[in-house]
């Protein structure tokens, strides 16, 4: 293509096209993708593109037609950009959900099976063990409730843990141990 044939825009010229179409393609943008604030990113993409490809546009094209196929073209990689986005939001809430309803289901299961071992603890054992992971308090405060040693606070929580680690043997034991303030028994 010969140099007569190529728009000469200086600044001036580019700044004058800008403020005669700015609000009519904010418009025309936004009717694409019906939101302002994105209009408005495309619109000034569409003049940013317009000002850098400046040596090379054809001058028997006008130059606002080469905006608006600019920010059409623009408005329609957004919104099928948008469409994907929305895609993959959507999989990945699905992704949550059903791993979520799938770990209730589970952590259920194991808080069931957690409490019918605990009914099987000597009486002492299944007290302290209650007190201390699933109530929260120190070994000092329940051997003071108790009337008893923090070193036999101590012993019990030893054998009952012992005990339910052999029984349970998965990570049923884990939810006694990594929820000491959550209660797994009425």
């Amino acid at each position: 293509m010969e140099d007569s044939n190529r728009h000469s825009m200086n600044e001036r010229d580019f700044e004058e096209l800008f403020h005669q179409n700015f609000d009519n393609l904010m418009g025309f943008a936004c009717s694409y993708v019906r939101d302002e604030e994105v209009a408005r990113d495309i619109v000034h993409d569409a003049f940013t593109t317009l000002w850098s490809h400046r040596a090379h546009l054809d001058a028997s094209r006008p130059l606002v037609s080469y905006l608006y196929t600019l920010a059409r073209n623009y408005s329609l990689d957004w919104i099928r950009h948008r469409r994907v986005e929305m895609a993959h939001e959507e999989s990945v809430a699905r992704f949550w959900e059903e791993n979520a309803r799938e770990e209730a289901e589970d952590e259920g299961e194991k808080i069931v099976r957690l409490r019918e071992k605990m009914k099987e603890l000597p009486e002492k054992q299944r007290e302290v063990l209650t007190l201390c992971f699933m109530q929260g308090k120190s070994y000092q405060e329940v051997a003071d409730g108790l009337g008893v040693s923090v070193n036999t606070v101590k012993t019990h929580i030893k054998r009952g843990l012992k005990f339910l680690r052999d029984e349970l043997q998965d990570d049923a034991l884990l939810l006694l141990l990594a929820f000491p303030r959550r209660r797994v028994m009425p």
